[in-house]
């Protein structure tokens, strides 16, 4: 399952906050676009990616993918 490096713990960076507004890209390991979506219009969450993520296809957990916000590294399914 594709998981999300977003959430702020231990003094963490926020990476969110200022990519929230970007369309999320998922990229196979070799860099192919795998889907894009447009952020809601309040912005991406942590809970909204979260929930997004439970419904990508299972295939992706097989082949390997990663997850960007704009240009930003957010997630993987190697994490």
């Amino acid at each position: 399952m594709l998981k999300f490096i977003i959430n702020i713990e231990n003094g963490e960076p926020d990476i969110l906050s200022s990519v929230a507004d970007k369309s999320l890209m998922i990229l196979s390991l070799d860099g192919q676009l795998l889907a894009r979506y447009e952020p809601p219009l309040d912005g991406w969450t942590h809970d909204k990616l979260t929930q997004l993520a439970s419904e990508f296809p299972h295939q992706w957990d097989y082949c390997g993918a990663d997850a960007l916000l704009g240009e930003s590294f957010i997630g993987s399914t190697e994490i």
